[in-house]
């Protein structure tokens, strides 16, 4: 099976200046390109505190840069931060079941989710996270985003050299007092 992504211009994007900004570009358009989706984040982990830090939105409202989201210990959290695998549904109420804020994806017209885990080091480091209409994170389309998970670890890669408060987004920084969305972990 071959890659979606060209060897050469990935290696250019990571010599280059900001390599982490660059290679995020790169796979997000390759993600639009090859899947679709309707809304993108990025997030990385805190697991000593349960909880996440958001570190690109294509929706700074709905979504913005530096707040903590709570993690909870459900089928998200053993299949993505614990099995290092991608978890995927194609219902509001798949994601109902793991997502305190799902009536907010719902809201935004989002039915359908796929997060893709960035490992390095057999450590979850980060995902992208992807909304769509429902159901459209079938197998196939599953199949075909998984192919760019070299491509999502060599971009947190990238992230996590720029510093403990990088974001994607070069010039956009995260808020000042990040809040925690969905209170206290459980």
């Amino acid at each position: 099976m071959s890659t979606p992504y060209d060897v050469q211009h990935v290696w250019q994007l990571m010599s280059g200046a900001d390599a982490a900004g660059a290679m995020f570009a790169y796979l997000q358009d390759g993600i639009n390109r090859d899947v679709g989706c309707g809304l993108l984040t990025a997030s990385v982990y805190d697991l000593v505190n349960m909880r996440s830090r958001r570190v690109f939105s294509e929706n700074l409202e709905a979504y913005p840069l530096g707040n903590f989201k709570r993690l909870d210990r459900n089928r998200y959290f053993e299949t993505v931060l614990v099995g290092h695998k991608h978890f995927s549904s194609t219902t509001i109420e798949e994601i109902a079941e793991v997502f305190f804020d799902w009536q907010k994806i719902q809201d935004l017209g989002f039915e359908s989710n796929m997060n893709i885990p960035a490992i390095a080091g057999n450590t979850v480091i980060g995902s992208i996270n992807l909304l769509e209409k429902k159901g459209h994170y079938d197998a196939d389309r599953v199949r075909r985003a998984l192919l760019w998970q070299p491509i999502v670890t060599l971009s947190f890669l990238l992230l996590n050299q720029a510093g403990e408060d990088a974001t994607f987004s070069p010039g956009i920084a995260a808020t000042e007092q990040p809040t925690l969305e969905g209170g206290k972990a459980s």
